[in-house]
C-alpha cells in the first residue's frame, strides 16, 4: 500500500477575523499549492482510494481540493488521528481500517506529519522530517500495520512541484 503524507497549503496567520489556529483558511497560494499536489499525483497515475484529513479548516480546504482533482474521486474522511498531537500509531490504525488496498493519502500539519514519516521509515519516535507547506511524500508501507515498515520514495516540495509541472 501507497501512503501519501500531504502538509496542507500555505494559511492565513490568526489575526483579525480569525481568532483560532484551527480556523485558519488556505491563502490563495495555499489553494495553488493543493491543486499543484493533485496534479503531481494525477500525473504520477497513483491510484488513490481515500483521503483521511485533519479536524482543522486547512486541511480540510486541502483535502477537498485533491478530491476534487483526482480520478476516482476518492473518498474523504476526517480524523482526529490527524488533528496536531496526534499518535502515529493512531493513525496507522485508521490507515489499516480505511479498507482500502489503493493509495491512501493522508492530510495534516507540521511537525506531526515530519514525526510520522520518521516513525515509519526511521524507527525513529524522536527524530522529525521537514515537510514544508504544501509538500507531498510517497511512503510504501511493506506491511498491513504499516508501523516501522515503510520505506520513503520521494518527498516533493512545492518548489520540485512548480519547476516538474506544467504550466
Amino acid at each position: 500500500m501507497n501512503l501519501f503524507v500531504v502538509r496542507h497549503g500555505h494559511a492565513a496567520p490568526v489575526g483579525g477575523d480569525i481568532l483560532r489556529d484551527g480556523d485558519r483558511p488556505l491563502t490563495e497560494r495555499g489553494e495553488e499549492e493543493a491543486a499543484m499536489v493533485a496534479g503531481a499525483l494525477a500525473l504520477l497515475d497513483e491510484k488513490i482510494a481515500v483521503v483521511l484529513v485533519s479536524p482543522l479548516l486547512r486541511a480540510q480546504q486541502t483535502a477537498r481540493i485533491l478530491v476534487e482533482r483526482l480520478a476516482g474521486p476518492p473518498d474523504l474522511r476526517v480524523t482526529g488521528n490527524l488533528a496536531p498531537g496526534f499518535r502515529p500509531s493512531a493513525f496507522i490504525n485508521d490507515v489499516v481500517s480505511s479498507g482500502h488496498d489503493g493509495g491512501v493519502v493522508a492530510v495534516g500539519h507540521q511537525p506531526d506529519l515530519g514525526f510520522l514519516l520518521s516513525y515509519l521509515v526511521a524507527d525513529a519516535s524522536q527524530t522529525s522530517i521537514a515537510i514544508p507547506a504544501g509538500a507531498v511524500a510517497k511512503i510504501e508501507l511493506r506491511s498491513a500495520t504499516g508501523a516501522r515498515e515503510g520505506t520513503l520514495q520521494w518527498l516533493l516540495t512545492p518548489e520540485t512541484l512548480r519547476r516538474l509541472l506544467p504550466a
